[in-house]
């Protein structure tokens, strides 16, 4: 009879650490959270091209923001967005949300390398011989600024 009582608890015992087992792998990612994994770039990078893409993945992430724009997600949770960094260092801010309103945030920071030949306060000269007056980060071949955003002169 001791027997049966022993195997009648060890039973109930393995039932109810399967139940909690299960409990626990179907809401690992609910108790967790949002979560985002950047791809490229990573941070401490350094280029001398003032236009980046940021590409990742967020896991249980229904709203995700870059620099607080709207940034849109696919059914995987794939993102890919163009950033233009301005000359020097640069803080990218991405952010998940999920349903709850719990949120995830990760920084990349960027250096732009801006080269010697080509500044920000240099002057265009068009082949007609005409100077102009430069708009802070325009460069050669660019249509608008990556400092003001204003158009260049062309």
């Amino acid at each position: 009879m001791e027997g049966r009582k022993i195997l009648q608890w060890g039973l109930g015992v393995l039932v109810v650490l399967i139940i909690i087992g299960y409990s626990f792998f179907v809401l690992n990612d609910f108790i967790r959270g949002p979560r985002i994994v950047i791809t490229s770039p990573k941070s401490g990078f350094s280029t001398t091209t003032p236009i980046i893409v940021i590409s990742g993945k967020t896991i249980h992430a229904n709203n995700l923001t870059i620099n607080d724009a709207v940034t849109p997600v696919d059914l995987e949770g794939n993102f890919r967005s163009q950033l233009i960094l301005a000359p020097g260092y640069n803080i990218m801010k991405i952010i998940a949300e999920d349903n709850y309103a719990r949120r995830a945030e990760k920084t990349v920071e960027i250096v732009l390398v801006v080269p010697e030949e080509v500044s920000a306060t240099s002057s265009l000269t068009i082949e007609a011989g005409i100077n102009f007056v430069s708009v802070p980060g325009c460069y050669p071949g660019y249509i608008f600024s990556i400092v003001s955003g204003k158009r260049c002169p062309q």
